[in-house]
């Protein structure tokens, strides 16, 4: 809200887009946080009688929703910036523009910073976005400053560039999200060394012989499981029962975003 109040007041005063294109993407920032809380508030929501696998996509909903924010806000400020170059405006106190984006800079790294590490630590996709726009906002006020210091030096055209550039840095992010949130909703297997670890935690389990018809899939932050695994012949139906559990525990164990694991047990 801060960075809002203070690039909407230097926007007007300037009359750089390039500025302008900064605002709209702080706009945008606060939108996509609230977009991630909305998100992650449902996500932690347990499984009810309308959803039997929990809620956890609700997060890449909310990180789908920002990427479609992010498009429409960029194409915006390219059409606009196109039609100054050939019409360049005039742009007044450029050092008060590079004042602002510099504190921009410094309150962008240390939020990103901060959301990079939460997003981790806590596997979640809205962080992640989230974390993403500020260091695109991050980069985009650099490339503000240079812009404002060419404009300083006679070339107004430069505001324009810089907008575009700023633009195309949200482009670039928001096809890394948009891409990111679509494999999670379609039901992609989640990364190749995941999928390995899974196996190994299953072969390593005593008792197991082998296991086939592996399938992961990633809801949200977490992972769901099925698979077949073989169970020496001589055992009970109670033993084998025992040892499916024991596989699950394992796996839960030892992967912790793995949230529940479906296993059909066969004799050898």
């Amino acid at each position: 809200m801060f960075l809002i109040v203070l690039k909407l007041v230097v926007a007007f005063l300037t009359g750089s887009l390039a500025v302008l294109a900064e605002l709209l993407h702080s706009v945008f920032d606060l939108l996509a946080s609230v977009f991630a809380y909305l998100g992650i508030r449902k996500a932690d929501e347990p499984a009810d009688g309308t959803h039997h696998y929990g809620h956890e996509k609700f997060e890449n909903l909310s990180s789908l929703a920002q990427t479609i924010l992010i498009v429409i806000t960029s194409i915006i400020v390219i059409y606009e910036a196109i039609s100054r170059i050939s019409n360049p405006a005039v742009i007044e106190s450029s050092e008060l523009g590079v004042a602002v984006m510099i504190i921009t800079i410094v309150v962008d790294y240390r939020l990103s910073k901060f959301l990079h590490k939460a997003s981790r630590d806590h596997g979640s996709a809205a962080l992640e976005a989230d974390a993403y726009h500020f260091t695109t906002d991050l980069w985009g006020a650099l490339a503000v400053i240079v812009g404002l210091v060419f404009v300083s030096l006679g070339y107004p055209i430069f505001d324009s560039l810089a907008a575009i550039v700023v633009a195309l840095l949200m482009l670039r992010i928001s096809h890394h999200l948009g891409a990111k949130a679509l494999h999670v909703l379609l039901d992609k297997s989640p990364p190749a060394d995941v999928v390995e670890k899974i196996g190994e935690v299953i072969r390593s389990t005593p008792n197991v012989r082998s296991f086939h018809k592996m399938r992961a899939r990633q809801a949200g932050s977490k992972i769901l499981i099925e698979v077949h695994i073989r169970f020496p012949s001589e055992m009970t139906v109670k033993e084998s029962h025992a040892l499916s559990h024991e596989v699950k525990k394992k796996l839960m164990d030892e992967i912790s975003s793995i949230k529940d694991v479906t296993i059909h047990v066969e004799p050898d």
